[in-house]
């Protein structure tokens, strides 16, 4: 027979557990809410990329996408979140800013991976490899 202070310890662990997560999910929560609720780029952003692209400095693709938005044809939130069907005017301006600053991108994820691991947070290691 099981021993009842043990059962009680366990659910006392459960119970425990359950309102670790239900804090977490509300704190997962907040957060999602705060992304959602700020703008994805800044008016000044907005304008700064604008006047980037439609010097023709991020290339012929981004100029027109920023005629289309300009002209009341698109949205940069429409662009940026996958809804518009200029999206792939965007394409090519995202590849070559991966390409340029990929030492900075896996640089930076290093650090990232280094801090969460630092917390306890392993995060890459349920990540399957492709061995």
């Amino acid at each position: 027979m099981s021993d009842p202070r043990s059962q009680a310890e366990i659910l006392a662990a459960i119970s425990e557990a359950r309102e670790d997560l239900t804090a977490s999910l509300a704190d997962l929560r907040s957060t999602v809410d705060q992304l959602n609720a700020r703008p994805l780029l800044t008016d000044e952003e907005k304008q700064a990329l604008e006047e980037q692209a439609e010097s023709g400095e991020l290339g012929e693709d981004m100029k027109t996408l920023v005629e289309k938005i300009r002209g009341g044809e698109d949205t940069w939130e429409q662009v940026f979140s996958g809804q518009s069907s200029n999206g792939a005017l965007l394409q090519g301006h995202l590849t070559r800013m991966v390409e340029e600053h990929q030492d900075d991108i896996a640089l930076a994820f290093e650090e990232l991976v280094e801090e969460e691991e630092a917390k306890g947070n392993f995060l890459l290691d349920d990540v399957p490899t492709a061995d």
